[in-house]
């Protein structure tokens, strides 16, 4: 009997919050893990808890994704180990409000290659290993904040929205073939203290839309598995979601201006 080869899943900004919750999941699936995030994370902790407490492989790689070499080094990686992806998960990203004028040259880098390069060209290195799967899953997470055009949020809101089309063309690109794209867009997330802080400064309106790291994940890879082309984590996002499809563009801009008047 010829012995089953590993399934393996990639995600970026695998050491806390959302990826995290994805790869516990994924390794309670019986996933083989390939798990990037900056050196001195908690990486390499987390791969041996997962792999002692699930029996399943999980392999570190501790790089900065805002080198643009990163993609290709990983791909390096992977080839070396013989190992081919069959789930990519572009998580890695970040996410600050701030008016026009107030960004750092540094911090606008920062955002576009952590939230559009780095998904793009991971895409792009990898697409061949999911094709060549007998079934591929490629999971990018946006935001609901890429649905609409958010006042003191306009480089994260874009770069969502990026994401949000990017993955649609996709899918229409592979349609017929091996590989499902899907596309999260969660709300708001308890994923580090400084997103709890700026939950807490918006208020109780803020808190009732928050979703915690670990349901999300649940609810977003049993979406992906389905096939789901959008996933939206939490009742209120998917009605913002449907509601941005009805309503005048002008009405949609004083809405969320009044939502995030306050640069944060």
């Amino acid at each position: 009997m010829t012995e089953k080869k590993p399934v393996y899943a990639l995600i970026t900004g695998a050491s806390a919050g959302l990826g995290k919750a994805i790869a516990t999941e994924l390794a309670i699936r019986h996933y083989d893990l390939v798990l990037t995030s900056l050196p001195d994370t908690g990486l390499l902790e987390l791969c041996d808890n997962l792999e002692v407490q699930y029996g399943i492989k999980a392999l570190p790689f501790e790089a900065d994704m805002t080198d643009l070499q990163t993609p290709s080094r990983l791909k390096v990686f992977t080839t070396e180990k013989g190992i081919k992806i069959s789930v990519l998960i572009n998580n890695v990203g970040i996410g600050l409000n701030g008016s026009i004028g107030s960004y750092s040259d540094e911090l606008i880098e920062r955002m576009v290659i952590l939230n559009i390069a780095a998904a793009t060209c991971l895409t792009n290195i990898f697409i061949g290993d999911l094709k060549s799967s007998e079934k591929g899953y490629l999971l990018n997470i946006g935001s609901a904040a890429g649905f609409l055009p958010f006042p003191y949020k306009s480089l994260y809101s874009a770069t969502k929205a990026y994401l949000y089309h990017f993955s649609i063309a996709v899918r229409e690109e592979l349609r017929g073939s091996s590989v499902s794209v899907s596309v999260a867009m969660p709300g708001p997330m308890r994923t580090n203290e400084r997103v709890r802080e700026s939950i807490r400064t918006q208020g109780e309106k803020a808190k009732l839309t928050v979703i915690d790291p670990e349901p999300a994940a649940k609810i977003i890879l049993a979406g992906l598995f389905r096939g789901k082309a959008v996933i939206i984590p939490g009742g209120v996002y998917s009605g913002i979601f449907y509601v941005s499809k009805i309503l005048p563009n002008g009405l949609l801009q004083m809405l969320t201006r009044n939502i995030f008047n306050k640069p944060g």
